[in-house]
């Protein structure tokens, strides 16, 4: 796993997908003054922002250019894809920070096989089984 350095100061951010996790995110950064935007393709999975949540709601699936296009994808500062699907999440965080030249696009997968395709490309990512893992060693005295 790469570590990310340095610390966010984007005023832009775009989160591709409203699961639990990018709905916490995205209502996270919008309570500390950022401007966010998060892009689902299902119009129900924005009921899980918070209901201070200030920022915009992008229907939409991000597998198409012409949604990252619409939801401005290219004035963002920092990217953060973490829908359930680890190929959409390689795509479209490649296809952010190649195309759309962003700045800081992070990615989240659950396949630790895919770490070297993330480094292949010079993505950052968050790999969520191998911190589980770490966690779980935590809880029971490091014996994983």
């Amino acid at each position: 796993m790469r570590k990310i350095v340095g610390k966010i100061s984007n005023k832009q951010v775009v989160i591709i997908g409203c699961s639990r996790l990018g709905a916490t995110i995205a209502s996270k950064m919008s309570s500390e003054g950022l401007a966010v935007t998060i892009i689902d393709r299902d119009e129900n999975a924005f009921r899980k922002l918070s209901d201070d949540f200030s920022g915009y709601t992008f229907m939409g699936d991000a597998e198409n250019i012409q949604t990252l296009i619409d939801a401005r994808v290219d004035h963002a500062d920092l990217v953060i894809a973490v829908t359930d699907k680890d190929n959409i999440n390689l795509m479209v965080s490649e296809i952010c920070s190649r195309i759309f030249k962003v700045d800081k696009v992070l990615c989240r997968i659950y396949d630790s096989s895919k770490e070297p395709l993330c480094k292949q490309y010079n993505i950052d990512f968050i790999d969520t089984s191998r911190l589980s893992v770490v966690e779980f060693e935590k809880a029971i005295g490091g014996c994983l």
